[in-house]
């Protein structure tokens, strides 16, 4: 279970969007609620060359007024999970102490906005949030600030989509993606795209080949039966899943458009995999998905596997 969750701020309501959810997944998760508000150290123009220098008497006017802040929002989120809601600020980069402070508090989940401003006017959006997922080692749940309304509300009837690549390092979400379907008492869809065409390597072939398509179906076959079993698991472990196989040109559009369908709350994936959807967890692609999922995006960096 998540039983301590961290939510970074930056002392805007592009931030704290993600708060109504991150409450209502430390209530039914009985976990702790920390609030991170990263310090960026302020400067100012000096001197008729306009120099740019640090301002201590400023720097701690604004430490004051961001300690007032996160104490205003503890008193008025109340009671979240299981004790108070605690708070800290760090100085420095933002997505260096949010790791920071994410392995200071034992964090199993970190909740945050795809992006924000911080003081100096910095998108978060490729960058901190990119961080944190890249060197946090722990799932994050990415909500985009201006679609956070009703996130997670519902109480039970929740669904999951959760993009595989039939690799070892996508299934590595699998257990957050437990956890979450417990909180929330939601139906879990395996979701797998088989796309039917080969991806040239030599440099004289630039476009994909065409796919015959008995080929395609034996691939779609065989994805059908690897998603089945791992559906198998987790109705052994009490989750009510499912297996879903599509076939289409790209992947992360097959992703985006499965995801319209209503029944979904959540995306759930790995930033990476080896299988036919690797393009998915790389890049662009996976930036896509963050950046254009009409739902919250739970991802996850794998760790290497054992024999790597």
């Amino acid at each position: 279970m998540f039983r301590s969750i961290l939510v970074p701020l930056d002392g805007t309501r592009f931030a704290e969007a993600v708060l109504p959810a991150a409450v209502r997944l430390a209530r039914s998760a009985r976990g702790r609620l920390h609030l991170l508000l990263a310090h960026q150290p302020t400067a100012a123009l000096v001197g008729m060359g306009e120099v740019v220098a640090p301002n201590p008497g400023l720097d701690q006017a604004l430490q004051a007024q961001e300690k007032v802040y996160l104490s205003d929002l503890v008193a008025r989120l109340g009671q979240a999970g299981d004790g108070p809601i605690t708070t800290n600020q760090i100085d420095g980069p933002a997505g260096e102490a949010i790791c920071t402070e994410a392995t200071r508090i034992g964090a199993d989940l970190i909740v945050m906005a795809t992006h924000g401003r911080s003081a100096l006017g910095r998108l978060w959006l490729g960058s901190v949030s990119n961080h944190v997922v890249r060197h946090s080692g722990l799932p994050v749940l990415l909500v985009h600030p201006n679609r956070a309304e009703k996130v997670l509300e519902r109480s039970s009837g929740a669904g999951i989509l959760v993009a595989l690549d039939l690799s070892a390092y996508a299934e590595a979400v699998l257990e957050p993606v437990v956890h979450l379907a417990t909180i929330l008492q939601a139906h879990v869809t395996l979701f797998h795209v088989v796309e039917p065409n080969y991806h040239a390597v030599e440099p004289a072939m630039p476009y994909p080949l065409e796919q015959d398509a008995t080929i395609t179906e034996v691939r779609r076959a065989d994805a059908q039966r690897r998603l089945d079993d791992i559906a198998d698991r987790l109705r052994a472990r009490g989750l009510c899943a499912a297996a879903l196989v599509m076939i289409g040109s790209n992947a992360a559009a097959g992703v985006l458009e499965a995801l319209q369908n209503q029944k979904y709350d959540v995306v759930a994936m790995t930033t990476h995999g080896v299988g036919g959807m690797r393009r998915l967890f790389l890049g662009n692609v996976a930036d896509k998905i963050i950046r254009s999922a009409s739902k919250p995006v739970l991802v996850l960096r794998p760790a290497p596997l054992p024999d790597e």
